[in-house]
């Protein structure tokens, strides 16, 4: 799918002048000015190494036949692949893809971007792979399934270029893999935002999420972006066991969390929490709430609106639903997570966010596993703390005690306050 006749619109570069810096002095320059030969972006850059076409798809697009190109050409290339947004990598993007047949093309490049994505190690990606998370190396089905390949074809524009870059701006996940594998391609940083810090150790013999690199890139994506530094798991169904008493203590008055949901099926999906999660009858939350699917399909569904249904958690209730629900009505919630905690529901149609099916395999579901993350830096605490900010829910909230003491018929000072720096 070429792009000749298409003019490309000059931009202001986005690339951190210390990442210019480092990579004029990578390649042994004196500044972007000067002109680099293929051999030496192989020796310097270890595209030799990667035994992978797309190298030499790059020098043969910027050189333009030529023995050597200005690494300002280069430059401009990374800015638009990695800092720009997705029409600015659509410039580039449609000509390492060939006029026809447009399926193969499609599917070729994005098995060389997913190639260059597994291979990709950073700071941030090392504090998930050290706790055994995968990079995500099925993910890569998704990605050359009919579905992602048609899904171009459906896009109408005024040429190539135009419909790429529709195209990247629905197809979140592969935009992210395809800005991480040039980041590795130029041993450039990959931006702050893009892949969170794991800040707490798993200390379990099994890795307790259900969730790879992938689902995290997507997810993290889709957050507020002052959330989309660090992650802390808070509970997971595999360390603490299956109680939803449990997920009450460690997942209140945490700050902005995200549920995540395993049903029996193996569907995968979950919502975002704006707000700390507080026990009471009234929904809380606001717009920047928002629920998500991650298998058998990514997709996230944002506030319409239209009501402010985003978050709500009861217990021990006789006439209001007892549990924690998301989106939708009392009884027909968008996700539901029953007291019981075996069982849950997702209502397709949930008035509260945009075009939501069921997220689930079936409307009523059992569930296989339940994971809560805290996302973003850990929230303040109140200023009248007595213990540094220690306290749990039983100090803070004399209601939400007696409730959860009534749950389990005793007293839970022992079993739910958090201990300082625990490691799960």
């Amino acid at each position: 799918m070429g792009n000749n006749d298409s003019k490309q619109v000059k931009v202001f570069r986005r690339i951190p002048a210390s990442e210019v810096r480092s990579l004029v002095t990578r390649l042994g320059l004196k500044s972007e000015a000067d002109f680099v030969s293929e051999e030496k972006l192989e020796n310097k850059l270890s595209w030799k190494e990667l035994n992978n076409p797309l190298p030499t798809q790059i020098w043969a697009l910027v050189s333009k036949g030529h023995q050597s190109a200005p690494l300002s050409s280069f430059l401009d290339l990374i800015d638009a692949m990695v800092f720009q947004d997705h029409s600015s990598a659509a410039q580039y993007m449609s000509q390492f893809l060939p006029e026809t047949p447009l399926e193969s093309a499609i599917k070729t490049y994005a098995n060389n971007i997913n190639f260059i994505f597994q291979m990709h190690k950073s700071s941030a990606s090392e504090t998930w792979q050290s706790q055994g998370v995968s990079m995500g190396g099925n993910t890569v089905d998704k990605l050359v399934s009919n579905q992602f390949i048609e899904s171009l074809n459906a896009i109408s524009g005024a040429d190539n270029v135009e419909r790429i870059g529709k195209w990247l701006e629905k197809q979140t996940l592969f935009f992210l893999m395809q800005k991480i594998a040039f980041c590795h391609l130029f041993h450039v940083s990959v931006p702050e935002d893009t892949i969170p810090q794991l800040t707490s150790s798993f200390n379990s013999k099994s890795v307790p999420t259900v969730l790879d690199l992938c689902d995290i890139l997507f997810i993290n994506h889709s957050l507020p972006h002052d959330l989309r530094s660090e992650w802390a798991l808070l509970f997971s169904t595999h360390i603490h066991g299956q109680s939803f008493t449990s997920m009450l203590a460690k997942l209140t008055n945490k700050g902005p969390t995200l549920i995540i949901v395993e049903d029996s099926q193996q569907h995968v999906f979950g919502g975002f929490a704006s707000e700390s999660w507080r026990i009471g009858p009234k929904f809380i939350g606001d717009t920047k709430c928002f629920l998500f699917k991650l298998r058998p399909f990514f997709a996230v569904y944002t506030s319409t609106g239209y009501n402010d249904h985003h978050m709500y958690l009861n217990i021990q209730q006789q006439t209001m639903p007892n549990g924690l629900g998301m989106g939708g009505q009392l009884q027909n919630f968008g996700l539901w997570i029953d007291a019981d905690f075996g069982k849950g529901h997702s209502s397709p149609g949930c008035s509260t966010y945009h075009h939501m099916p069921s997220l689930s395999s079936d409307k009523d579901f059992s569930i296989e596993h339940v994971e809560v993350w805290a996302v973003g830096p850990p929230p303040k605490e109140d200023s009248d703390d007595e213990t540094d900010g220690k306290r749990s829910i039983l100090d803070k909230d004399s209601g939400a005690k007696a409730i959860l003491e009534m749950v389990d018929r005793g007293h839970h000072s022992e079993g739910l306050r958090e201990i300082p720096d625990e490691e799960y």
